[in-house]
C-alpha cells in the first residue's frame, strides 16, 4: 500500500484530521461569511530577495496586518500576538545581522581590491571601488539605525508592529462579529 500512496496519494481524510488544518479551515469560513470578496489565503514572508539588504526592506514592507488577522482567527489570544511580535522583529534582526555580515565580508573584499588596483595604477577602477565602499558603508549605517529603531520600536520599523496588532484586532473583532453579534438567539 506504502508505493500506491507515493505515486496516487495517501488517503484525503487523513488532511481533514488536522487540527491546524481544522481551525484554518474555521477561521477562512469565519472570514469568508464576513467578507466574501476577502482573499483567505494566509500571507508568508519567503525570504527570497535578491540581497541581504533588500530582504530587511522586503520584509519591513511586508502585509504584517493581513497575518496579524489570518492569526487572530486562529488563535484569539494576546499572548500568541505579543509572541508573533516578538518573533517577527527577531526575524528583521536577524536579517539584518545577516546583512551586516555579508556586506562587511564584500567591504575586505572591495579594499582588497582598491589596493591591488591602486598599485597597478588603475585609477578609475580605484575610484569606482571606492564610491561602491561608501555605497555599503552607507547601508550599515542605515542597518544601524534600523537595529535601534526595532529595539526601541520606533521608526519605520514601527510600522511592522502597528500593522500586526491592527489585523490581529480586526481579526478580534471578525470573531466577535460572527460568533456573537450576528447570531441569533
Amino acid at each position: 500500500m506504502g508505493i500506491w500512496n507515493y505515486f496516487f496519494g495517501g488517503n484525503k481524510s487523513e488532511e481533514k484530521t488536522n487540527p491546524d488544518v481544522a481551525l484554518q479551515e474555521e477561521a477562512n469560513r469565519i472570514d469568508q461569511r464576513l467578507n466574501p470578496s476577502l482573499d483567505v489565503r494566509k500571507p508568508h514572508f519567503d525570504g527570497r530577495s535578491e540581497s541581504t539588504w533588500q530582504r530587511i526592506f522586503d520584509r519591513i514592507r511586508h502585509d504584517y496586518e493581513m497575518e496579524g488577522y489570518q492569526d487572530a482567527l486562529t488563535t484569539a489570544d494576546n499572548k500568541y500576538r505579543d509572541d508573533n511580535i516578538s518573533i517577527i522583529k527577531l526575524d528583521l534582526q536577524a536579517d539584518i545581522h545577516e546583512a551586516e555580515i555579508a556586506i562587511k565580508e564584500y567591504l575586505k573584499e572591495i579594499d582588497f581590491h582598491i589596493n591591488s588596483r591602486r598599485k597597478a595604477d588603475l585609477h578609475d577602477l580605484v575610484e569606482e571601488l571606492e564610491s561602491r565602499r561608501d555605497i555599503c558603508l552607507d547601508r550599515l549605517k542605515i542597518m544601524e539605525e534600523i537595529k535601534v529603531d526595532v529595539t526601541n520600536e520606533t521608526g519605520t520599523s514601527i510600522r511592522i508592529i502597528l500593522a500586526y496588532k491592527r489585523g490581529f484586532n480586526k481579526g478580534l473583532a471578525a470573531l466577535s462579529m460572527a460568533n456573537i453579534i450576528n447570531r441569533n438567539i
